[in-house]
């Protein structure tokens, strides 16, 4: 599909910048494969207006994997309908826990901000969470005006990501509705071809550094009680205006 946005827009404002190949050698660590900036692939959840779960039609807690389930509407499975066999080792659900069906899709997501959990015990037994962006292609559906109100940043709930080399294949739209907090082991570098230097090969990809404080700098303003730095903010409002200015220029 052909861009419905002013094509290298970004680019320009961002000193022909938006998108980097990442060449950093810290990248072969086994320590740290993941920076912010960097863009991934990763599992993005998400779920429709209605929530489906399983509930027990014939269980046998001796065999669970011989009992049989029945899909439910989540709302006809109140706890207080259960039956008493809770726990589910099959499903690992606690007496407590809820079985919910959700949907995943592998799309991009923009790395942000490294997380440490060590909710688990053992005491420093640490799982690493990325708090990442998820950015989801236009399509068919949406008009231009839609896009080019992206590109103008005046949607809160979304920000403009446009196509590159390097950079994503198509344009789309990081949802910051969408924010999610995503395990290290689940995200994958989204990489593209760079001849550049001696070796030649597919590199990870991330944000230059204008870009990414343009990101952060809309998701304060969804979001006022982060506090950015002042560098970023006065960047980002100086993003913004830049941006208008040009798509006044073309009168669109």
């Amino acid at each position: 599909m052909r861009p419905k946005g002013i094509i290298s827009l970004y680019d320009y404002c961002c000193d022909n910048n938006f998108y980097e190949w990442f060449f950093s050698e810290e990248y072969k660590s086994r320590d740290q494969r993941i920076f912010p900036r960097l863009i991934c692939m990763a599992p993005v959840y998400f779920k429709d207006d209605g929530i489906l779960t399983l509930k027990e039609e014939v269980f046998d807690p001796n065999e669970e994997r011989n009992s049989t389930w029945k899909i439910t509407d989540f709302d006809e499975g109140p706890r207080n309908s259960r039956l008493p066999h809770r726990p589910y080792k099959e499903f690992q659900l606690e007496k407590d826990d809820d079985l919910m069906v959700l949907k995943c899709k592998i799309r991009p997501v923009l790395a942000i901000k490294e997380l440490k959990c060590d909710w688990r015990m053992p005491y420093k037994h640490f799982m690493k969470f990325w708090l990442c962006l998820p950015i989801f292609s236009y399509r068919p559906r949406h008009p231009q005006s839609f896009v080019i109100s992206d590109q103008r940043l005046e949607a809160p709930i979304r920000f403009y990501f446009p196509p590159g080399t390097p950079g994503l294949a198509e344009e789309g739209a990081a949802l910051i509705s969408g924010l999610q907090c995503i395990p290290e082991r689940n995200l994958y570098p989204y990489k593209c071809f760079c001849d550049l230097g001696d070796t030649p090969m597919d590199r990870p990809v991330k944000l230059g550094d204008y870009a990414f404080k343009a990101v952060v700098g809309h998701l304060s303003k969804l979001l006022p009680e982060i506090e950015i730095s002042g560098s970023s903010k006065e960047w980002y409002d100086f993003f913004k205006e830049l941006v208008n200015e040009e798509i006044d220029k073309l009168s669109i």
